[in-house]
């Protein structure tokens, strides 16, 4: 997902998968002794700093609208409040023995907002809905791993193929390509939710009702566009009992500094995050309400592959990359990040992570070489090349890019122009190769595994902002995607991410942690690995 900025801090978390046999439904979920009760007007206020795109959970793909639709929609699977799976709209699963066939048993009392209940051929309309083509769903590489979605995703076989089946009303058969126990987590994500039956008119891709209807936690209560979303408690939900908080306002704050100002204010209960300015005397102020955790994702430079000067020099991409002063921004301009020198986030179980050789030079030697690569492309202080640098707008992420612009300038001698919008805005505009040279972007994993990031960059990826093309990367993510050994598998997964730093498409700056406030009176707010935190795992703590 296009990300907003983020923070790190801690050591990475571990993170569990739980199948259908693990804790018990009132572990997760039970209501617990210290929450305090609320009044039916009661309302949770979350900060966004952005307006939602889209509610349409197969084409949602920003930060923003995902945490609007993790609580209007549910999958198969759920993730609880540290992250672990845990049994969603299927109550059960059983895997064959070849780990390949998944069988799911749907909740008997799973029912949509309207109180129809949930079938299992509305499982499968949603998921041949997402790896349409004619769908465009930007998250549909994460369905890769199903029998056959590469080749329909390629055009190159129906979605009437797809390895997915309804043998009876409550029972879903899932076939995949080769044994992939992180698909329970990519089954708790928007992109394979249902599809109400009244709804299914929208599988030719066309636009898809506005959260009329959820079979989440919550429903769409009201909506007014650039200030607020509000939910209620859907009375429907399989579990609406232990759903603590029945109202819940989302509050498009249109800036991070906006939002911590409604935050002390009293006006705001749970921010999304915070403006990298006010962090040090968000720390002296609020250091009991400050919540920080680190998070599989990676802040990144997008370099445009589709025209000259980046397209066709790779010394010059590279040279761009080395000039980017990492240490620098994450030292003073960010809390607690770690400078980049990879795509795939530090901390993922059972993967050992390329960097760049160059990355334990010292500054000087780095630079140096970079001045060689530079003037090799045929640049120089008095023959400066010149960029633009596009990103969604915000105080801290224009200090971010000044720096980047201003250590280019300073390093080399590049002219750049900064370029910013409003964050809707962006999501367009950065699929517009005419308004960029450069893009600032963000990718947080939505698995715990190495292709989560390495997918975005493949042949299909809607994702794949710099028009990156390589057959020696795509060879290695598909013997990947074939390969049932674990360790020959992250070999593959190794390889490909060589190949994509060695090609310099992107520029890593930092990996992030995530930093937040949260009022006292607010229980239940974890921060996963996976940057979840779930309104329905909320609560009202009772006054002390």
């Amino acid at each position: 997902m296009t990300s907003q900025l983020r923070l790190r801090v801690c050591c990475i978390a571990i993170f569990f998968v739980v199948g259908c046999h693990g804790k018990s439904k009132n572990e997760h979920n039970a209501v617990l002794p210290s929450q305090g009760r609320e009044t039916p007007a009661r309302v949770l206020r979350r900060g966004i700093p952005g307006e939602p795109q889209t509610l349409d959970p197969q084409l949602v793909d920003d930060s923003y609208s995902n945490q609007v639709v993790w609580d209007l929609y549910e999958g198969l699977t759920a993730l609880d409040r540290v992250g672990a799976v845990t049994p969603g709209i299927a109550d059960s699963w059983t895997l064959d023995p070849t780990g390949m066939v998944y069988t799911f048993s749907i909740r008997p009392n799973a029912k949509w907002s309207d109180g129809e209940r949930v079938y299992a051929d509305e499982f499968v309309a949603g998921l041949r809905r997402a790896i349409d083509p004619r769908t465009g769903s930007g998250s549909a590489s994460l369905l890769s791993v199903i029998k056959n979605a590469t080749e329909i995703i390629g055009g190159k076989k129906s979605v009437a193929e797809l390895g997915v089946s309804a043998p009876t009303e409550t029972s879903i058969r899932l076939e995949l390509e080769r044994p992939a126990p992180y698909i329970l987590q990519v089954l708790a994500e928007p992109v394979a939710s249902p599809l109400h039956r009244k709804q299914e008119k929208a599988t030719d891709g066309s636009s898809f009702p506005n959260a009329t209807v959820t079979d989440g936690p919550y429903v769409l209560a009201s909506r007014v566009p650039n200030s607020y979303l509000d939910l209620t408690r859907n009375t429907y939900y399989w579990d609406a009992e232990h759903v603590a908080v029945k109202n819940i306002r989302y509050v498009n704050a249109e800036s991070e500094a906006t939002e911590l100002r409604e935050y002390i204010a009293g006006q705001m209960d749970l921010t999304y995050s915070l403006p990298t300015p006010d962090l040090s005397r968000v720390v002296r102020d609020f250091p009991d309400q400050l919540q920080t955790a680190p998070i599989l994702g990676t802040l990144y430079l997008a370099l445009d592959l589709s025209k000259p000067p980046l397209r066709d020099d790779r010394d010059l991409r590279q040279a761009l990359s080395m000039a980017v002063d990492r240490s620098f921004i994450a030292e003073h301009l960010t809390l607690g990040v770690t400078p980049a020198y990879a795509f795939v986030a530090n901390g993922i179980k059972d993967y050992d992570p390329p960097a760049y050789a160059w990355a334990t030079w010292p500054r000087d030697k780095q630079l140096s070489y970079a001045r060689r690569l530079y003037e090799r492309s045929g640049y120089s202080q008095t023959k400066p090349l010149h960029l633009k640098l596009y990103f969604n707008s915000g105080e801290g992420i224009q200090r971010i890019m000044a720096a980047v612009a201003g250590g280019w300038k300073q390093n080399l001698g590049v002219e750049t122009t900064l370029l910013s919008d409003e964050f809707r805005v962006f999501l367009t505009g950065r699929k517009d190769h005419s308004r960029w040279d450069v893009a600032r972007l963000g990718w947080w994993a939505d698995y715990n595994d190495p292709s989560s990031f390495l997918e975005v960059f493949s042949k299909n990826s809607i994702q794949n902002d710099p028009g990156y093309s390589s057959s020696e990367f795509n060879s290695f993510l598909d013997s990947a995607r074939t390969d049932s050994n674990t360790l020959e598998r992250m070999t593959f997964l190794r390889k490909s991410e060589e190949v994509l730093l060695n090609d310099y498409p992107i520029i890593p700056v930092y990996f992030y942690t995530a930093a937040r406030l949260v009022k006292p009176y607010v229980g239940g707010a974890n921060i996963s690995a996976l940057r979840r935190t779930y309104s329905k795992h909320l609560f009202w703590k009772s006054p002390s």
